[in-house]
């Protein structure tokens, strides 16, 4: 799992003031700087732990995650930024008890104004705990399936707008792009090696 710290203002400050919309042009760059990385690197848990806190931050948000889905109906964390290690051992997210994550999973985002009076998100006693009170998700899907989710967590009650929300499914995108990339190569480099070992009797070093 990869893991970062606090999201913070370019002016070095944490994002405790009051939340506007980014103008487009901060979502755009932290789109490219994503895509840069992505491209410049192999390290799976290196282009996601820099993904989620570049989401973060173009979003003024306290925190966000990636979560991937398991065979067993969890969803297990993948990246993190800006969330405490009390807060990600309060205990395993199960779609049976996550209505929030279902309808994500269903390809749509999803946003919550105020964890402690939804029902829809599990866990809302933790999260008031953490400081956090609003939080947006959106899907990460590759070949037509859903792979796991985005979140993007506010310290602040807030509604996420159409354009916040566009750029946080973009960068999801970009997520499950890197994550099938990674099984791609993984894939690759077994079958070299089974080559070599096939042509050679012993697998390279």
């Amino acid at each position: 799992m990869a893991q970062r710290g606090r999201a913070r203002h370019p002016s070095g400050l944490p994002y405790d003031g009051v939340v506007t919309d980014a103008p487009l042009g901060i979502y755009f760059d932290a789109l490219y700087q994503i895509t840069k990385r992505i491209s410049s690197s192999l390290d799976l848990d290196h282009v996601l732990a820099y993904l989620v806190e570049e989401a973060t931050k173009a979003m003024q948000g306290k925190a966000a995650s990636v979560r991937l889905l398991n065979d067993g109906g969890e969803l297990d964390v993948a990246a993190v930024y800006g969330l405490s290690r009390q807060y990600l051992n309060k205990g395993s997210v199960r779609l049976s008890n996550s209505p929030f994550d279902r309808a994500i999973l269903e390809g749509r985002p999803v946003q919550v104004r105020n964890v402690t009076q939804s029902d829809a998100f599990q866990y809302p006693q933790e999260a008031q705990r953490e400081g956090i009170v609003s939080v947006a998700g959106v899907p990460l899907v590759a070949h037509g399936k859903p792979i796991g989710v985005l979140r993007v967590y506010s310290g602040q009650e807030r509604d996420f707008s159409d354009a916040a929300l566009k750029f946080l499914q973009s960068v999801a995108d970009l997520a499950a792009l890197s994550i099938d990339n990674a099984r791609l190569y993984g894939e690759a480099r077994a079958n070299y090696e089974e080559t070599m070992n096939v042509l050679w009797g012993d697998s390279p070093a």
